[in-house]
């Protein structure tokens, strides 16, 4: 229950459910060899299914302000604008924008993140591990479920596309994104035969680091601090590592390090100058033995 980072009723509904959805998840392993309709349907189907929990449960779309859609055609159109039927008026488009932010941004990403706590959590026998690229496969997950958050936030069904908007600053549409990543599936294809492999980030991550001269991303300013002194919450004597990937969350005015199988690790005061997109932008690094969380550009 702790490791859903929910409240009782809806961990206890997440727990139910949540053999199955990781069954659902596991059916991505070929997902790059897909179909775009049959990566769409893959989503909206962990969609439908994460959906049925109160706590994650969409808005129903407002005819006022969207139209006579449904939140299939929403999503679709988001994903795959190219191949999608249904598209918003022009006077629509924010409130199409609006809706997914705050039903898909959010909510299913968050639902999603409470799933990989749980599968991290059951691979590992609840024992505090180091998160990390090297250690997902642990998970049983294929590396789409790695990137579904990012796919949802840049509105693409390519992984690959969608890691080249957030890093490379010269990538500024999907179709220019999209059209990139068809150079990285050739040159995968020469090294690797398992299609889940294709989409292991160290993989994605090593080729735009090699291909393009200037990977860097858009930062926000002020930047947090290199290094944010801590208090530990903790005892790390006996842990195989000391050094933590955390991820920030804000309690008024500290900020507790959570690692991503949902353990607070450590809390502080909020920096000065801090912004909560810090979370999108960085990775954060808790090092236990000396009590402090550096940062470095996402992934």
């Amino acid at each position: 229950m702790y490791r859903t980072s929910l409240p009782p009723r809806a961990g206890n509904e997440l727990l139910t459910i949540y053999p199955r959805l990781k069954e659902e998840l596991q059916k991505g392993k070929n997902y790059i060899i897909w179909t775009y309709a049959q990566r769409f349907n893959y989503i909206e189907s962990l969609v439908g299914e994460l959906v049925q929990i109160s706590k994650f449960k969409l808005k129903i779309p407002s005819k006022k302000t969207l139209g006579d859609t449904s939140w299939n055609e929403i999503l679709r159109w988001w994903l795959d604008p190219i191949r999608s039927i249904k598209q918003p008026k022009s006077s629509q488009i924010s409130n199409w924008h609006s809706y997914i932010s705050q039903n898909f941004g959010y909510r299913f990403n968050w639902g999603l993140g409470s799933v990989i706590a749980l599968a991290i959590d059951e691979a590992f026998g609840g024992k505090l591990v180091e998160s990390s690229l090297e250690n997902w496969s642990q998970t049983g997950l294929p590396w789409i479920v790695f990137w579904m958050k990012e796919l949802i936030v840049w509105g693409t069904l390519d992984p690959v596309a969608a890691y080249l908007l957030a890093k490379v600053e010269d990538v500024t549409t999907r179709k220019q994104a999209e059209e990139l990543a068809q150079t990285y599936y050739h040159y995968i294809s020469e090294r690797e035969s398992e299609p889940n492999e294709y989409l292991n980030a160290v993989n994605i991550k090593n080729w735009v680091e090699q291909s393009f001269s200037s990977v860097e991303r858009h930062l926000p300013t002020p930047k947090p601090a290199n290094q944010i002194n801590v208090n530990l919450l903790k005892d790390f004597s006996k842990a195989p590592s000391k050094n933590w990937r955390v991820v920030p969350v804000e309690i008024g005015d500290d900020i507790q390090w959570f690692d991503l199988a949902g353990f607070p690790l450590a809390i502080c005061q909020k920096p000065e100058k801090w912004q909560s997109d810090f979370l999108n932008t960085y990775d954060f690094m808790l090092d236990a033995e000396n009590r402090f969380v550096s940062s470095k550009i996402y992934v």
